[in-house]
């Protein structure tokens, strides 16, 4: 497949709107962003940092707008002194600890997202693997904003939510995180009661956000 590979400092990715028109920019000193040309993968990806490599299905061109500046949010908040800093000191019941931690520390939680290890690709390599599809809901009242399920690293995405503009690229960053995280191998409870909140998926789905808001 021929792909449309630029390096920085200035890059351009461009889908099929038109090759004069860039739809994506960025300026930075090294690393690399690399589109197919059938405009469904995106990655960012820059030396030793924890990177992004996102799969797309049923993403219209504007969807794929917002989700290159998402990710673009969630590499820079993933790989901050920040988000280390707030994941080593979380506590839950006065102690530093998640709830439903598969016995590990914070800072042995840490060390494990940045391995970019999923259950499913086990890898070390340091990369944020998502496999996203749009979806929407049969269901007109569902409040589901995002799903996935065991024995896959698919991750359905409600385009009720995602298409508003009230829900903002932060909102979608957190919500990417949050998914994932269940790819790392890390759960919560099904439904809503007290200790779900400071789960690894909705605490550090939290904790993206409010770097991102701070940068």
């Amino acid at each position: 497949m021929k792909r449309i590979l630029m390096f920085l400092p200035l890059i351009y990715v461009v889908n099929s709107y038109a090759s004069q028109h860039p739809v994506f920019e960025d300026h930075t000193d090294k690393g690399e962003i690399l589109v197919e040309a059938d405009k469904t993968t995106l990655v960012i990806k820059r030396n030793n940092r924890l990177g992004i490599r996102v799969h797309t299905r049923n993403f219209s061109k504007q969807d794929i707008v917002k989700l290159y500046q998402a990710t673009k949010i969630l590499e820079k908040v993933m790989n901050s002194p920040q988000l280390k800093n707030l994941i080593e000191n979380f506590e839950y019941k006065g102690e530093k600890q998640f709830h439903q931690n598969k016995d590990l520390t914070n800072l042995q939680i840490y060390s494990h997202i940045m391995t970019g290890s999923e259950d499913l690709k086990p890898n070390a390599d340091q990369t944020m693997d998502f496999d996203l599809t749009m979806y929407r809901s049969w269901n007109p009242f569902s409040s589901v904003k995002g799903y996935t399920k065991p024995g896959t690293m698919r991750i359905w995405i409600h385009s009720k939510f995602y298409r508003r503009s009230s829900w903002s690229v932060i909102d979608v960053a957190s919500n990417l995180a949050h998914e994932w995280l269940h790819k790392m191998g890390f759960g919560h409870d099904y439904y809503y009661n007290e200790d779900r909140p400071y789960s690894v998926p909705y605490a550090i789905g939290n904790i993206v956000a409010q770097v991102a808001q701070q940068m």
